[in-house]
C-alpha cells in the first residue's frame, strides 16, 4: 500500500508545480522596463538634481536621465538608443557595460487594466507589439527635438514607449508642458564649463511628476537646438516621470534583463558596431575596425544624413555579417575590399576631410592634365 502512496504523491508534487509554474508564465508582452543610469542615478529621482553642464559630458552619455525599452516576448525588447530603434535580446537591456558603470534594474510596468480582456483584447496586445516592430530603423532623436517621433523624425527611448501606447489608443503620461510650481521640482542649477566660458550661468530647471514635458534651460540648448521649443521655452521628457505615473502598475520582472551587450552596444563605447568589418576581422577590437567606427562617431553621427545613413546600414547589415562570418573566403575578401575604404577613413581622422576631398578632387584632375600637357608637348 505504502509503495503505490508514494508514486502517486509524488506524481501530485510534480502536477502541483506544473500548475504553479502555469500561473508564473512569464512577464507578459507589453511590459515597459526600466533602468537608472550611472552610479544608479536617474534624473527626478534621486537628491541630485543635476542636468549635464557640458558638451563632453553629454557626448560621453552621462545625461543620467535613465533609460526604458518595450519587452516584445521570447526574452525580446524593442527600445530607442544611438544611432537607431533596435530589436534585441532582453538581457541586452542593462549591457555589461552599463552595469559596470552602476546602472541598476528598477522594474517593470504595464497599464493598469492590462489584465481586463475587455480593455486589452488580444488584439489590441498584437498591435501594440506590431506598432512597436514598426519603428526599429528609426533614428534617435539626438537633439531631443521631437522625442515622440514618428518614425522620420526620430525617438528618445522614453518618447518611443509613449508613442507605441498612444497609437493604441492609450496615454501613459499626460500631455502638457510643465514650467515649475505644483505638480513637479524646480531648481536654480549654476553651470560653470567651457559651455560658459567658466564663468557662472543659473538655468531654471524643473521635473515634471505629472505631464510629459519639463522646462529646462541650458547655455548650449539655443545655440545647438536641442529640445522640444515650445513658446520660447526648452522641454524634455524623462524616463522617470513616465514611470510614476498611476496609469502603470509595477509587475514582477522575471527575465534576464542585464549582462548582454546589444545588437547597437556591442563596442565598447556603447555607439555601436560597424557589423560587416567585424565579421570579417573576427572582432570590433581589430585596428581597422576601430578606424571605421571613429570615423563613424566622429563624422556621420554629427549630421541627419550620416545618421540616417547608419541607422539603416544597422538596420540591413547584420544579415550580411552574419553570412560572411561563416565564411571564410569571403571574409578575406571583404578585407580585401575594405582596405580602400579604411585607408580612406584613416585619411580622414588624420588630416580631416576637407584636405581629403582636396587631394581626391587632384587625384580625379591629374589624368586630365597629364593628357592636356602630353597634347601640347606633341
Amino acid at each position: 500500500m505504502k509503495k503505490i502512496m508514494f508514486p502517486a504523491f509524488l506524481c501530485s508534487v510534480i502536477v502541483f508545480l506544473f500548475l504553479l509554474a502555469g500561473v508564473a508564465s512569464g512577464l507578459e508582452q507589453g511590459a515597459i522596463l526600466y533602468h537608472s543610469s550611472k552610479d544608479d542615478k536617474i534624473y527626478g529621482r534621486d537628491a541630485e538634481l543635476v542636468l549635464p553642464e557640458s558638451v563632453l559630458q553629454i557626448a560621453f552619455r552621462q545625461m543620467k536621465s535613465g533609460h526604458v525599452g518595450l519587452y516584445i516576448g521570447n526574452n525580446r525588447i524593442i527600445h530607442a538608443i544611438m544611432p537607431a530603434v533596435e530589436e534585441t535580446d532582453s538581457v541586452n537591456f542593462i549591457t555589461q557595460k552599463d552595469m559596470d558603470e552602476g546602472c541598476r534594474y528598477i522594474g517593470a510596468k504595464v497599464p493598469v487594466n492590462f489584465n481586463d480582456p475587455i480593455a486589452w483584447p488580444l488584439v489590441k496586445k498584437e498591435q501594440l507589439i506590431l506598432e512597436a516592430k514598426l519603428q526599429v530603423g528609426a533614428q534617435y532623436d539626438v537633439q531631443f527635438r521631437h522625442q515622440k517621433g514618428p518614425y522620420a523624425e526620430g525617438f528618445t527611448c522614453v518618447g518611443l514607449i509613449e508613442y507605441i501606447f498612444e497609437q493604441v489608443g492609450y496615454d501613459i503620461t499626460p500631455p502638457g508642458y510643465y514650467k515649475g510650481g505644483a505638480g513637479g521640482k524646480t531648481y536654480t542649477q549654476i553651470y560653470n564649463s567651457e559651455a560658459t566660458l567658466w564663468k557662472d550661468w543659473p538655468g531654471y530647471n524643473t521635473f515634471s511628476e505629472t505631464v510629459e514635458f519639463s522646462k529646462f534651460e541650458h547655455p548650449l540648448a539655443d545655440l545647438l537646438n536641442v529640445g522640444i521649443s515650445y513658446n520660447g521655452d526648452r522641454y524634455m521628457f524623462f524616463p522617470y516621470t513616465q514611470y510614476l505615473q498611476t496609469t502603470t502598475v509595477a509587475v514582477a520582472t522575471d527575465i534576464p534583463v542585464s549582462g548582454g551587450g546589444s545588437a547597437q552596444e556591442e563596442d565598447s563605447d556603447g555607439g555601436g558596431s560597424c557589423f560587416i568589418a567585424t565579421a570579417a576581422y573576427g572582432s570590433y577590437l581589430h585596428p581597422h575596425v576601430q578606424v571605421l567606427r571613429t570615423l563613424r562617431d566622429r563624422y556621420l553621427l554629427s549630421s541627419k544624413l550620416g545618421r540616417t545613413f547608419v541607422a539603416a546600414y544597422y538596420h540591413y547589415s547584420p544579415p550580411m555579417a552574419d553570412f560572411i562570418s561563416r565564411h571564410d573566403t569571403l571574409k578575406a575578401a571583404v578585407r580585401v575590399a575594405l582596405l580602400p575604404l579604411i585607408g580612406l577613413s584613416f585619411l580622414m581622422l588624420w588630416i580631416g576631410p576637407a584636405l581629403v576631398l582636396v587631394m581626391l578632387a587632384l587625384l580625379l584632375l591629374l589624368p586630365v592634365v597629364l593628357l592636356s600637357w602630353n597634347g601640347i608637348r606633341s
